[in-house]
């Protein structure tokens, strides 16, 4: 994905530089990551602070409205800020007016900035670079004033850490990802409906940490009434996300794990009108009913945008999965493929009928990567 960000003049970095300046904004870019779901719907900021190739400090923004990652960066290098250079994933946005992040750099003597990629949003973008210059602060972005094959590894890792953020500003629809676990004959359960446990404790330890990064997870009603599922986030050390129940008759059981809405949301998206008995019962247990006069994966996805969800994780069986894909609300899946054979001509697949009927009409992947799990 590409931005058009403007382009300026800068001081030329030698190339024997550019491996260290990819280092130091790789790793502004990793701790930016550690806060992957805590900081939704703002980006995830990392801030290393070094004089050559020494890091003095570092930083990374929390969670919303904790300390942003310039200032921690700043008050753990202390003395040796002056004519440093700080190294930034991203340019800072300052979304509550107060620029602290840029006013720490420049009271703390930082004589050059590098930033990863200038923030995605058309209101902050190129703010922040305007004012450190304004201030006599160098600032160099990767990909416009320092270009190379060391910097374009160092950007991918700079957009890849906000990836949700920028695909919901440029295509306004919050980035999907299809998550599920199958046999190695494709089936994500028994003809019977079994499926405990397809994969390994290991790979399920990934499911939880994916979980964390998102902002909802979406089932259909099949999941709810043949897993009962709780959808959490645990193990996974991140934040919990909301649930959301997709649904067009309501026919759902009265008791199940995602009505307990005690520690975190859930909301059960269906047709307008439906079992309204229902809908009450749902609503004695705290749990949120959006009603669509026709339910669809587009229309729950424009939802969720509208609520400034920035990732969203889908966790449903394959009637589900299908429509999703064909409209176009998918833009990612991991799938984990485990070493069994199950069989069975009746056991579901991952993803249901999309009514192809040729293999030149199969959808291909692209930036496709794998990894042993467990």
């Amino acid at each position: 994905m590409a931005f058009s960000l403007g382009a300026f003049s800068a001081t030329i970095v030698c190339k024997s530089n550019y491996s260290l300046e990819a280092g130091h904004i790789r790793r502004a870019a990793e701790i930016a990551d550690k806060s992957a779901g805590f900081t939704s719907p703002h980006p995830n900021f990392g801030c290393v602070i070094a004089v050559g190739s020494k890091v003095v400090g570092e930083g990374f923004l929390y969670a919303q409205g904790t300390k942003c990652a310039e200032l921690q960066a700043v008050e753990s290098a202390g003395e040796l800020c002056r004519g440093a250079t700080a190294y930034l994933n991203m340019e800072p946005g300052d979304c509550h007016g107060d620029h602290t992040s840029v006013s720490s750099l420049i009271q703390a003597g930082i004589s050059r900035v590098v930033v990863g990629i200038k923030h995605p949003l058309q209101h902050f973008r190129g703010r922040a670079v305007r004012s450190l210059r304004s201030e006599r602060v160098q600032v160099d972005v990767l990909g416009e004033d320092l270009q190379s094959k060391l910097i374009e590894e160092a950007l991918k890792s700079c957009l890849l850490v906000n990836a949700p953020l920028i695909y919901r500003a440029a295509c306004q629809v919050p980035f999907s990802v299809l998550k599920y676990a199958m046999t190695l004959d494709g089936k994500i359960a028994a003809s019977s409906g079994h499926a405990s446990w397809i994969s390994s404790k290991e790979s399920r330890s990934r499911v939880f940490e994916l979980r964390g990064r998102s902002n909802a997870i979406i089932v259909g009603g099949n999941t709810v009434r043949r897993d009962n599922p709780r959808l959490t986030a645990r193990h996974g050390g991140g934040h919990l996300p909301i649930r959301i129940v997709m649904s067009q008759t309501l026919n759902l059981p009265e008791v199940a794990n995602l009505w307990d809405t005690s520690d975190v949301h859930t909301i059960v998206a269906t047709q307008r009108g439906a079992k309204k008995s229902f809908q009450k019962l749902l609503a004695s247990k705290g749990v949120e009913v959006v009603e669509f006069d026709i339910l669809n994966p587009r229309d729950v996805m424009e939802h969720c945008y509208d609520r400034g969800y920035l990732s969203i994780l889908w966790e449903c069986g394959g009637s589900l999965a299908a429509p999703a894909i064909s409209s176009g609300v998918i833009h990612k899946v991991y799938a984990f493929v485990a070493p069994k054979i199950i069989g069975g001509e009746g056991a579901p697949s991952p993803v249901g009928e999309l009514g192809m009927v040729e293999m030149s009409q199969a959808l291909k992947l692209i930036d496709v990567s794998y990894e042993k799990v467990g």
